[in-house]
């Protein structure tokens, strides 16, 4: 199993794809199925590793949405035909640069 700090690096990746997949407007990204699966892949990956961290580092960690994170990735997984594309949005282009930084302090 992978210690907590290789964890928090896959979440760290998966933010560095997703940064990669960058378009300029909420219309371009509505057109473009390759980057909200890309991306939603993405989001996927960074629940799973969440998943993997021990409640007690979340606990202490309170900073750090990490039910949010974890239910993102359910209902992407579980409920992907409920996938609303205006949150998945909202998640990449107003959440992962706070979320980043917090990571990265925690590194």
């Amino acid at each position: 199993m992978k210690d907590t700090s290789m964890l928090l690096q896959d979440i760290l990746h998966a933010i560095a794809s997703i940064e990669s997949y960058v378009v300029p407007s909420y219309e371009v990204f509505l057109e473009d199925e390759r980057t909200q699966d890309a991306i939603m892949f993405n989001l996927i990956v960074m629940g799973e590793a969440a998943n993997k961290i021990s409640e007690e580092y979340q606990e202490k960690h309170p900073e750090i949405p990490w039910s949010s994170i974890i239910g993102t990735r359910n209902v992407i997984v579980h409920g992907y035909d409920q996938v609303k594309l205006q949150i998945v949005w909202d998640i990449v282009y107003k959440n992962l640069q706070p979320l980043k930084k917090s990571l990265m302090e925690l590194l």
